[in-house]
């Protein structure tokens, strides 16, 4: 294992409430710092940083900023012009003639079939709260009716069918909730 170079410069330290601080690095010039080639055209800075008692050296946190590069900014996912689920698709030709099957492109077919219709989702219009409100109440009468004609019958065929009805309306129930 190598060992590590002891620095030479003699880097101002002060004690301020019983914690050690010591001057920034970039205070004095310094040639042999790696970080120096981006240091030299910033200004001398004056900042004291609190370090421990063994420290030999520190660079504030506004130096070592400037020494790293900004972050690179990505534009995140960019749509390529295929609908949602194409990859699962048994098979899916897109507008160029590439011919997918299960979201692997089967390059031998390519421009052999035409490019994949697809049919527009259903624009199912959501309802508002009191939309809801009423439809809910409707379904509760028939659900009430439905309930005292059961009571009301004899027959075993006429209580399964308002059983059959009651399960329905309970369906349509939890589907508005």
């Amino acid at each position: 294992m190598a060992r590590k170079k002891k620095v030479t410069h003699n880097f101002k330290s002060r004690t301020r409430d019983n914690q050690r601080e010591m001057i920034c690095r970039n205070s004095i010039a310094d040639e042999s710092y790696f970080a120096w080639n981006h240091l030299k055209d910033l200004k001398r800075c004056k900042q004291w940083v609190q370090v421990t008692e063994k420290t030999t050296a520190v660079l504030c946190s506004k130096c070592t900023s400037k020494t790293v590069p900004p972050p690179e900014m990505r534009k995140g996912y960019v749509s390529k012009g295929r609908p949602r689920g194409w990859q699962f698709m048994k098979e899916f030709v897109d507008k160029d003639g590439n011919v997918f099957h299960k979201g692997v492109e089967q390059k031998k077919l390519k421009g052999s079939k035409s490019a994949t219709k697809l049919e527009p989702k259903s624009t199912k219009r959501k309802l508002s709260k009191a939309e809801k409100g009423t439809l809910k109440q409707a379904i509760l009468e028939q659900m009430a009716m439905v309930r005292g004609d059961v009571k009301k019958a004899r027959f075993k065929k006429d209580i399964k069918s308002g059983q059959s009805q009651l399960k329905k309306l309970e369906r349509q129930l939890k589907k508005i909730r």
